[in-house]
């Protein structure tokens, strides 16, 4: 099972370190989805496994 996380600054929590969790078989592609569509800058490296 792949285990994987984005860890980014929350603006709407005045830029705190928050990390969003994903697991399973498309945990990777799930990250990606959300990355895209919740993140303005994101970038494929901010993927980090467990």
């Amino acid at each position: 099972m792949n285990k994987c996380y984005i860890e980014y600054l929350n603006a709407s929590q005045n830029f705190q370190t928050d990390i969003v969790y994903f697991e399973g078989a498309t945990a990777y592609l799930d990250a990606i989805a959300w990355g895209k569509t919740n993140l303005e800058n994101f970038n494929l490296d901010m993927i980090k496994y467990i």
